[in-house]
């Protein structure tokens, strides 16, 4: 699609690389990569984890544990590819009439009428009345749907881009993307083309202070910052930081933006039981972007099989069949049941944050 329609995201196909920092971490890696060998042996054919020091070296992970290495990846800018994929729908001319993007207009309530079985969905500028909804809500979910406050909760995370130093600037620039995992960490990096800059977008650092439940993305929290300007220097053991102590990047930008976190870490996709005509897509747990594409077509397959009269199962049997959609993502009671009985993200965010401090001082 991004060939076809000529769409200047910044994709370059390349290598992923996820550093681990830990052996249980390790140990929980390998275990996956078994299950996966098994289960789905033509996606385990493209990854591989590394232990050995002198490979982990090639790949500047020297002081990790480990790493896993998977051969078809890629980056990009999400925010570009998304506004040019609003711009063809707009202008498209077989679309005329049809669809409507209306921004600025917060949805402040959906309620169902009685007689009709229609929903209302009220927003700041007026009500729509329809058959069915799809709530692509995320983190927002539970203003719309107060019972799922416990199942879909707000997380703030944040971002930065930083001016490369000279050892990972020009030729010495970083040849795959990475992902950072250990005790309290959870970070991840991609580096934007030379000729763009050479950016090292960094994202993470979210045990550094208080991110659960927080809905306010006006706010960048100063020790994440100061977290994300220092630790690709320790991380990548860079020689500017054995020169100099303290060295930090220089960030050209640092923002914040809100995830949905699901309570059991998987989306939820499908019919939502007890409200007859409301679809959701929506808990990706910081992974929108590898699951929001066919799980919205999964609910648009649902809509439509549910307009034709057919019923919920007849509708996620068909979007399963057409979208693969697992059977792990879909929506039940019994889904919920189950994720009300693990701890919430609250109290695992504090373990996590406590974890961090424990390693930080240990290393010390």
């Amino acid at each position: 699609m991004i060939e076809d329609k000529g769409i200047d995201c910044e994709w370059v196909s390349q290598q992923g690389v996820r550093g681990i920092y830990s052996t249980e971490k390790l140990a929980h890696a390998r275990k996956a990569l078994e299950i996966m060998q098994s289960t789905a042996p033509d996606l385990a054919a493209y990854m591989r984890l590394v232990t050995d020091k002198s490979e982990l070296a090639k790949y500047r992970l020297a002081t990790a544990d480990g790493a896993m290495v998977t051969s078809v990846a890629a980056r990009m800018w999400p925010y570009k590819l998304v506004s040019k994929i609003l711009e063809c729908l707009l202008t498209s001319s077989d679309l005329t009439g049809t669809f409507n993007l209306q921004t600025l207009t917060p949805a402040t309530s959906i309620t169902r009428e009685q007689a009709s079985g229609q929903w209302q969905v009220s927003t700041s500028r007026g009500t729509i009345v329809t058959k069915a909804i799809a709530l692509a809500t995320n983190a927002y979910t539970s203003h719309l749907l107060p019972g799922w406050a416990d199942l879909i909760v707000p997380c703030r995370g944040q971002m930065s881009a930083l001016y490369p130093l000279p050892s990972l600037s020009g030729e010495h620039r970083l040849p795959t993307s990475y992902g950072f995992e250990g005790d309290g960490l959870d970070d991840y990096l991609i580096q934007r083309p030379n000729e763009r800059g050479g950016h090292l977008m960094f994202g993470g650092g979210r045990t550094q202070n208080h991110s659960m439940g927080v809905t306010d993305d006006s706010v960048v929290d100063g020790a994440t910052a100061a977290y994300l300007r220092r630790q690709l220097v320790d991380v990548f053991a860079l020689p500017e930081g054995k020169e100099k102590e303290m060295v930090e990047m220089q960030a050209s930008h640092q923002w914040t933006g809100i995830m949905g976190f699901s309570r059991d870490d998987l989306p939820w996709v499908g019919p939502v039981p007890e409200h007859q005509g409301v679809f959701l897509a929506a808990g990706f747990t910081g992974h929108g972007m590898p699951n929001t594409w066919h799980s919205g077509k999964a609910v648009a397959e649902m809509i439509s099989r549910s307009l034709q009269g057919q019923s919920s199962e007849e509708g996620v049997a068909r979007a399963q069949q057409v979208t693969g959609l697992p059977k792990a993502y879909q929506v039940s009671l019994e889904r919920i049941k189950k994720a009300m009985s693990i701890d919430d993200y609250e109290v695992r965010e504090w373990e996590e944050m406590e974890r961090t401090r424990r390693v930080q001082h240990e290393a010390q």
